[in-house]
């Protein structure tokens, strides 16, 4: 009887503790792309889809149309982790071929009564070498803003149907075009619970 007891206290034991571990589940790799950069040493993490936002721009074509694909990306530094809310910037109209000049980047992004000022335009020195959410034409620059995991999981759980950015002073509206709804929600869902922008921790998921 001693056996069987000490035994049964083993296992509850085993089933308490592995209970108190939280480890993030595997990511589904046909949802998020994680690798290591080559030309930085980081790990990136980064949305296989991303939202696309549009707005017509008649001032320089019939249905000419710029965009924005907006995707979460996360960045790893030996365990210190950082997330963006990154802004491709892409076109249906070549300005080049019509002589109009290149727009200026997007300096603020509002999303309700939220704002957030851009980190940078230049995802290298961010740490992300390689370009991310490749546009299918006319890339015309990046702006990336640090957020917070909650900001991105509150994206993931109520996508805006709009957004505002600040351009030279101007505002642009831009409209939902597509979504992405599962790389989104699969990227929050590994996020850890609280990290405030430029610090990390290794990822959990509950309390």
């Amino acid at each position: 009887m001693n056996a069987v007891r000490r035994g049964a206290s083993a296992a509850l034991l085993f089933l308490l503790c592995s209970g108190c571990a939280h480890t993030a589940p595997p990511a589904d790799k046909t949802l998020i792309s994680e690798y290591l950069d080559p030309q930085t040493a980081m790990t990136v993490r980064v949305v296989a889809e991303p939202f696309v936002y549009g707005r017509d721009v008649p001032e320089l074509a019939v249905n000419a149309r710029d965009y924005l694909s907006v995707g979460a990306v996360e960045l790893d530094n030996m365990g210190r982790h950082r997330i963006f809310l990154a802004l491709v910037s892409w076109s249906t109209i070549d300005r080049a071929r019509i002589g109009a000049p290149m727009p200026a980047l997007p300096e603020r992004l509002e999303m309700g009564a939220r704002e957030w000022r851009v980190a940078s335009h230049t995802p290298r020195e961010l740490g992300a070498g390689n370009p991310l959410l490749e546009p299918p034409v006319s890339r015309m620059g990046d702006s990336w803003f640090e957020m917070k995991a909650a900001d991105i999981r509150a994206f993931a759980d109520h996508p805006p149907d709009s957004l505002d950015v600040m351009v030279d002073g101007v505002r642009q509206h831009y409209t939902l075009w597509r979504r992405a709804d599962a790389a989104l929600t699969e990227f929050a869902s590994t996020l850890p619970t609280d990290v405030p922008p430029a610090r990390g921790r290794r990822r959990h998921v509950g309390p």
